[in-house]
């Protein structure tokens, strides 16, 4: 069986690869129990696909938490976050602006395997590639932060001229060169800026919220030696978010492209909680929020990922309230460029 699977998945892949479809799958729950009233667009209803790629945005699951190294469960968040989503609409009160216009669809899950890391990357980098290729902005919800590798190796190959900039929000460096010789969710960051360093430099690389008494002093030499800006979970707190906000942008300057990456483990347990290793002082989560709002309505932004949440680590639903919530404010953003 598990032989029948890998053969499956690897020809869904190689049929990516000619640029027919990626390897994907349905999403694994729709959503069709709270659809609102006439006067109002539901999330769910608006992210229903009919198939069409001529989309403006898209959400991807990335259900593989195979390289985890603690409390396992991610794969579970693309649909504890696909179960949230119904909360919200897609009117800003704030602005006064109804973003359903905006053709966003949830195009389901990337084929993976959580015994078969290697088909389950390829898949996930063919499916983000596929995506880039069409510049197709994309919120994807993991999946172990391992997964943040083969997603922004993704797009380095849909965008091979393009330099990356990364807006990075976790407790760790994850710059790890492995965990115990093996791959881990605590290495992909050294990963695409040693593999991919043409394209992924630590010059426009930020690190937000990485956590006193969380690291050590090798890994956090190794960020300075590659020009990686951190601002600490202190430095964060003291400053305030929009400093953070202004830095990442200021060493983006030179990049051809942006990208969020986000741990669920950079954010305050209080906003947080359902995560591997729950921060009691990460980043206020309403702040993670912030910034994604914040970026992705520049038009380099190409995508953001949310990882390492874990529903059956999670309290009354409140992380994946906080994860769907994120997620609408990344397509807002992106809504927000057409305003300009």
């Amino acid at each position: 069986m598990a032989k029948a699977k890998t053969k499956k998945a690897n020809g869904a892949a190689a049929k990516a690869k000619s640029g027919a479809q990626p390897p994907i799958k349905k999403p694994g729950l729709v959503v069709n129990w709270l659809k609102g009233d006439p006067v109002e667009t539901r999330s769910n209803s608006w992210l229903e696909w009919d198939g069409s790629w001529n989309l403006d945005a898209a959400f991807l699951g990335a259900p593989f938490d195979g390289a985890g190294t603690v409390r396992s469960g991610s794969r579970h968040a693309p649909d504890a976050v696909r179960y949230a989503l119904p909360w919200y609409t897609t009117y800003s009160t704030t602005d006064r602006v109804d973003m359903n216009k905006l053709r966003v669809a949830d195009i389901g899950d990337v084929q993976t395997i959580v015994t078969d890391m290697d088909t389950s990357y390829r898949n996930i980098t063919a499916t983000t590639k596929f995506l880039g290729e069409r510049g197709i902005p994309v919120a994807v919800i993991g999946g172990d932060n391992s997964v943040s590798y083969p997603i922004v190796r993704g797009l380095c190959q849909a965008m091979p001229k393009a330099k990356f900039a990364l807006v990075h929000f976790d407790a760790h460096h994850d710059l790890r060169e492995s965990h115990y010789g093996a791959m881990s969710s605590g290495v992909p960051y050294r990963m695409l800026l040693e593999k991919h360093g043409d394209q992924v430099q630590g010059r426009y690389m930020t690190q937000i919220g990485i956590t006193d008494f969380c690291n050590n002093p090798t890994h956090h030499a190794y960020a300075r030696k590659q020009g990686i800006t951190v601002i600490s979970n202190i430095d964060a707190y003291r400053k305030g978010i929009d400093y953070a906000i202004d830095v990442a942008l200021d060493r983006a300057k030179g990049a051809d492209a942006i990208f969020i990456s986000i741990d669920t483990d950079g954010a305050d347990q209080s906003g947080a909680p359902g995560t591997a290793a729950p921060n009691p002082f990460g980043v206020d989560a309403r702040d993670v929020t912030w910034t994604v709002r914040q970026i992705a309505a520049n038009k380099r932004c190409v995508g953001m990922d949310i990882t390492e949440f874990s529903p059956p680590t999670d309290v009354a639903t409140m992380t994946a309230n906080w994860a769907a919530y994120t997620v609408m404010n990344f397509f807002y953003g992106v809504a927000s460029r057409k305003k300009k």
